[in-house]
């Protein structure tokens, strides 16, 4: 499928890159002092991700309050689980904002991000679809097909919670005191300690950040779109 096809693209496209950038080094440089040139900037990098991007990436447009408070589906993993917070602020209701949760995923909605990537091309859903509306527990979020959170607890107007045996992730809404809405997402990750582990948290950990900084992004667009005129019945469907 094309999602496939273009992450691998990606991963080639980055690997391609150092190695050009490697090789103009050691012309440039020779090769004992391009080879260490070259590992001095990918520590720097690194570094730089690791001190710094990193940790504000995974709590983007957050407050301390919702980076430490307690999240619907957390008490699936053990508790000192790795986990990313990331919130925006829509101008719209919880009852206008929620549909667009419940019609997420590949084969429905759509991701709401970079769709050339991650919804195969096809753009996501720009309306609120009643067909869509119909998530439950036990259906699964696909990212591609049969690979996807499943999920475990609706709460209609407040949050999903998905995931698997060694992941969870919340979407939660919540009203302010002004009016408007906090959309929070959370996910955990309680993966092994290995070689593997590290090699796929550090190809996919950049990407993620990406994907749903532009997802929540563009929801909270839709919704304020759409304004605060939609709401809900209690068993999730569109009225």
């Amino acid at each position: 499928m094309r999602t496939k096809r273009n992450i691998g693209l990606i991963v080639l496209g980055c690997l391609i890159a150092s190695i050009v950038v490697l090789a103009g080094l050691i012309a440039w440089l020779g090769v004992a002092t391009g080879i260490g040139v070259g590992v001095l900037i990918a520590c720097g990098v690194i570094g730089t991700y690791l001190l710094v991007i990193g940790p504000w990436q995974r709590r983007w447009g957050t407050t301390d309050d919702e980076i430490h408070r307690s999240m619907p589906g957390d008490a699936l993993l053990r508790p000192d689980a790795p986990s990313t917070t990331r919130a925006i602020t829509i101008d719209a209701s919880p009852e206008a904002v929620f549909p667009w949760l419940l019609q997420i995923g590949y084969g429905r909605g759509g991701w709401y991000s970079y769709d050339w990537i991650d919804n195969d091309g096809k753009p996501s859903v720009e309306r609120i679809d009643p067909a869509l509306q119909r998530l439950a527990v036990g259906d699964r979020i696909e990212m591609l097909p049969g690979f996807g959170p499943v999920v475990s607890e609706i709460e209609p107007n407040h949050h999903i919670v998905s995931g698997g045996e060694t992941d969870s992730w919340c979407l939660l809404v919540e009203p302010t005191s002004d009016g408007r809405t906090r959309l929070i997402s959370r996910w955990r990750l309680d993966l092994p300690k290995s070689a593997g582990t590290y090699v796929w948290l550090a190809l996919s950990d950049p990407g993620a950040f990406l994907m749903e900084q532009k997802m929540l992004r563009r929801i909270r667009d839709l919704a304020q779109r759409d304004g605060a005129g939609r709401s809900l019945s209690p068993e999730g469907r569109m009225r």
